[in-house]
């Protein structure tokens, strides 16, 4: 009989720090949903933005990468093979069949050619203005997130502060520290979730930025040896 009751009792001080560990375990998914309604309400949309700034980045990447990679690897070249032999029609038709941002370019420039040079340059620019305006269009929705979601952060984290100290406030009995800093981490959590997708939503849009500039200097570029390329003596 004593030994059972000395087994009951060493499992009984195996199992209690188990229990108690379980009870301390951290889990951050529990934190963000832990409060009241307004909180939930800012953590799903705060949640919803991180997705669509995923959802946003992947197609304005794929898209820009399709675009970019369109082009032959010896357009140029052949641009000045068909200008130095005067086939300016075949010239056009070879930019049409390219159907990429270059292509289009340069055939607004070829289409022009025994103008004004800066009538040529106005309407290479002009087109180019075109192709970047494609690739940016959704990108300013991706560029808010990262103002949006720490804000909404911070306004979970202020409401849940001042919750927290109206609860406090008015309990009854002696002051319970746990009271306090339940309101408080559970606050906290608010502030954190707004940052974790405001950090990844801005390295998207800097990244998109990244090749929108790349594409605009490879333009640069590109006009600027077509338009070396009419002003050579053939």
């Amino acid at each position: 009989m004593l030994l059972t009751e000395l087994t009951q009792i060493l499992f009984a001080q195996i199992a209690a720090p188990a229990a108690a560990t379980d009870d301390l375990e951290f889990s951050f998914w529990k934190i963000m949903f832990h409060g009241g309604a307004f909180a939930k309400i800012v953590m799903v949309t705060v949640l919803l933005l991180g997705v669509f700034s995923v959802y946003l980045f992947f197609e304005r990447f794929f898209f820009i990468k399709r675009l970019t990679s369109k082009t032959d690897s010896n357009f140029m070249n052949n641009i000045e093979d068909f200008v130095r032999e005067g086939k300016m029609e075949s010239a056009l038709d070879y930019c049409k069949r390219q159907n990429s941002p270059e292509g289009r370019i340069l055939e607004k420039g070829i289409a022009r050619l025994g103008r004004p040079v800066s009538d040529i340059v106005s309407a290479m620019e002009s087109q180019a203005q075109i192709e970047v305006a494609n690739m940016e269009k959704n990108l300013n929705l991706l560029a808010v997130v990262p103002s949006i979601a720490p804000m909404l952060g911070l306004l979970g984290t202020v409401i849940g502060m001042i919750i927290a100290f109206f609860n406090l406030s008015h309990a009854s009995g002696s002051f319970s520290p746990k009271t306090l800093s339940e309101g408080i981490y559970t606050a906290l959590g608010q502030t954190a979730v707004g940052l974790a997708v405001a950090i990844p939503a801005n390295f998207f849009y800097n990244i998109l930025l990244t090749r929108i500039d790349k594409f605009v200097l490879k333009a640069q570029n590109m006009s600027g040896e077509f338009l070396d390329l009419i002003n050579k003596p053939l």
